[in-house]
């Protein structure tokens, strides 16, 4: 089957399922003493939310949003083979800006649909002997789905728990003139969600929680992805998998205008080996970043939400130090009227 055909095909299986799974009835969620009703009634602020973390609470069925988002990365220094929190200069700089647009709709009351497609453009100075390059347009497209399992409530102490799972598709490599030609070294940006190898298709599962604890929050999430076997060039290729864990910890200062501060701590780890035990040939592997991030979130009007922070690694092996800028706006909407916090 010729690529587009099977991407066409693909969506068109995304939307048939979403349309289906939509005719069912979320059991007990008009019920006033269920556990959703419940938490509805849990302090919980209309907010941006964190800028690197994914909600492990949904939105309302039929409520969605649109977010303009600009990540970018700028690349300064190159880690060697061990852990270090200090290294030498990077002798090709490298820098990225990726903006994109994150749609995402709710379903039912347990299960939301989530889709980010962006344009991604990069640039390499010159060194080496080399001479400067740069490339740009469609990155790689990720859809994905949420199922919330457990929705916390207010006498108890568990949070709020969510599988997600993640398809992203090479669609930088599939389109040809229009994609984004290869991110030298991988360059996948640290705080994309999920981190994947550049211009390779690959799944990811991830377990995700959210806590209210008035004025805090607590959420965060593990996420492990399988890069499926792909061809560069002509060439099948296998890359190694991928491991991350993302935490963030919001303190509300105004719940009125969602106004807040967050302090974000986002790791991803290439892992030695993968899933299906065939030999890694290609790309980094045995890799590691982390990085910290301060994030301000305000609520401009009652349906349009922001957030913004900077990115720092702290702490890397086998990989490129950088600073990662990153702003996004969200516009909510929901058919009944009023928009629900998540």
């Amino acid at each position: 089957m010729p690529r587009k055909t099977a991407i066409i095909t693909d969506a068109a299986l995304i939307a048939v399922a979403a349309a289906v799974l939509a005719l069912a009835r979320p059991a007990g969620a008009d019920q006033p003493d269920s556990g959703l009703a419940r938490y509805r009634r849990i302090w919980n602020p209309f907010s941006a939310g964190p800028e690197l973390v994914s909600s492990a609470d949904l939105q309302p069925q039929g409520q969605l949003f649109l977010r303009p988002y600009f990540y970018s990365e700028f690349a300064y220094a190159e880690y060697g083979g061990g852990w270090a929190i200090s290294t030498g200069s990077l002798d090709r700089k490298l820098a990225s800006i990726a903006p994109q647009v994150e749609f995402s709709y709710g379903i039912l009351d347990w299960l939301e649909y989530e889709m980010y497609v962006p344009e991604t453009s990069w640039w390499q100075g010159s060194g080496d002997g080399n001479a400067a390059s740069s490339g740009h347009g469609l990155g790689d497209i990720t859809a994905f789905l949420k199922a919330r399992f457990h929705i916390q409530q207010p006498d108890s102490g568990i949070p709020s728990l969510t599988e997600t799972f993640f398809v992203t598709l090479p669609t930088s490599d599939w389109s040809g003139s229009i994609g984004t030609p290869p991110v030298p070294g991988g360059f996948a940006p640290l705080g994309r969600l999920p981190s994947t190898h550049f211009g390779a298709p690959e799944l990811t599962d991830a377990v995700l929680f959210r806590k209210n604890l008035r004025p805090f929050r607590f959420s965060g999430g593990l996420y492990y992805s399988y890069a499926i076997p792909s061809s560069s060039n002509g060439t099948k290729q296998y890359l190694g998998d991928i491991f991350q864990y993302r935490l963030a910890f919001e303190h509300f200062v105004n719940d009125a205008k969602g106004f807040a501060y967050a302090v974000e701590l986002v790791g991803i780890h290439g892992l030695p080996g993968r899933l299906d035990g065939h030999a890694i040939d290609a790309g980094r592997s045995s890799f590691g970043l982390v990085g910290i991030q301060p994030t301000v979130e305000y609520d401009f009007t009652d349906k349009i939400v922001g957030a913004g922070g900077v990115l720092l690694t702290v702490a890397c092996k086998n990989d490129v130090a950088a600073v990662y800028p990153n702003v996004s706006v969200y516009y909510y909407w929901n058919p009944h009227g009023r928009v629900l916090a998540r």
